[in-house]
């Protein structure tokens, strides 16, 4: 894999199109013992998979690509290398301002929705990851994961009780997989500890738009309205998850891009945040009032109602939600909010999460996932019973 290895850098080449998580790539990026950075060195015509740039980032790696002139430049943010090792070193001054090179625009890009999320599970026997990717998929283009792999190409059909053995075998170590479906590609990172396990899904998923059955709209507006219904199936598929497990943070945003979902040296239209779930845990932290969000849309309430979570709406498809995304953190305290992500995620809020037993409380069913989470089961009371709140729910209650 190594072509070349220097003071600053650990240089790979790359001459494929499509530039893929082979198992000796995602070995080298997962060995941080070097001092030295790992640079990815293709041409501007190749295209990097969703796992090839999770790894990339989270190895502190850079995609370093030429363009037909010769010119070099970081192919996710268009910035200017003198070389190779230039790419390696950190930026002197990082506010001083520096002018990207003329990207090409990228072209016959489509509409999708990010979603990056992470849930805190008990350490139980019955719980298994992935329920949240199936219903973000299901939500948004009717469809769920397909195959996954801790490297590429994917060798493993979907199956949640494998995925969720495979994070338990590998504890304490932190398992990233990736994962491919029909219409949506992504990761879904996991760390097992004796407090319970962090599950973070960071997927990618495409809008469908159907033909109008009328034909009196035009492809644009058809777009817009595509986008906004999903944003709507979203946004009611994270009441969900809330409501049936224990979310921290989620964000959604709405952006354009490839049709198989990968990413290239190219420019993108700027994305657009349109959601943002502050999980129970948070609000608890945080001691989140309601009336403490500065929102100009209704926020919705959802989750346990021990356990209340918000769902803060920012944007759609004809509004940016970058205004409102920074009055929702500047409410909530960014410091605050800064040490609260800080990972493991389980081991800084274990004194939270001892003192009120938000994981048992919780009830996370994730043997079965998140569908049909909220509604009581046959013969039970509902959630809204106080005294049956108070109670403490058998392992798998919903």
């Amino acid at each position: 894999m190594v072509d070349a290895v220097t003071a600053q850098v650990v240089r790979v080449d790359s001459r494929a199109r499509v530039v893929r998580l082979s198992a000796p790539f995602a070995d080298l990026l997962s060995r941080r013992r070097s001092r030295r950075r790992v640079v990815l060195v293709t041409s501007d015509r190749s295209r990097l998979t969703v796992g090839v740039r999770a790894a990339l980032v989270d190895a502190g790696g850079t995609w370093a690509v030429h363009d037909d002139a010769g010119a070099l430049r970081d192919g996710l943010t268009g910035l200017p290398y003198a070389d190779v090792d230039a790419a390696g070193r950190p930026q002197e001054d990082p506010l001083a301002p520096v002018v990207p090179v003329d990207v090409p625009a990228a072209v016959g890009t489509a509409a999708q929705l990010s979603v990056d999320l992470t849930v805190l599970h008990r350490a139980s026997h019955d719980t298994s990851l992935g329920g949240a990717l199936e219903a973000l998929g299901a939500a948004v283009s009717g469809s769920g994961p397909a195959s996954w792999g801790s490297s590429e190409p994917l060798l493993h059909d979907w199956d949640r009780w494998v995925l969720t053995q495979h994070a338990r075998h590998a504890a304490p170590e932190t398992v990233r997989v990736v994962v491919e479906g029909p219409r949506l590609s992504g990761t879904v990172t996991a760390r097992v500890t004796e407090h319970g396990i962090e599950e973070t899904t960071a997927v990618t998923i495409d809008v469908p738009v159907s033909d109008p059955a009328d034909g009196s709209a035009g492809p644009e507006e058809d777009a817009r309205r595509a986008l906004d219904a999903a944003i709507s199936r979203l946004t009611e598929a994270l009441s969900v998850i809330a409501g049936s497990s224990l979310p921290t943070f989620a964000l959604v945003v709405a952006r354009e891009g490839d049709v198989d979902r990968c990413v290239r040296a190219k420019t993108y239209p700027p994305p657009n945040p349109v959601a943002l779930l502050i999980g129970a845990p948070s609000v608890k932290r945080l001691g989140l009032e309601l009336s403490a969000l500065p929102s100009t849309r209704p926020v919705v309430v959802v989750g346990r109602p021990r356990l209340p979570a918000y769902v803060v709406p920012l944007g759609d498809a004809s509004t940016s939600g970058w205004d409102a995304l920074h009055d929702t953190l500047d409410a909530v305290g960014p410091e605050r909010l800064a040490t609260m992500v800080a990972t493991p995620l389980l081991q800084a809020w274990e004194e939270d999460l001892a003192e009120a037993d938000l994981l048992h409380e919780s009830a996370v069913d994730g043997a079965v996932g998140v569908a049909g989470a909220g509604r009581p089961r046959e013969g039970e009371a509902d959630d809204d019973d106080d005294q049956n709140d108070d109670e403490e729910a058998p392992p798998g209650a919903p």
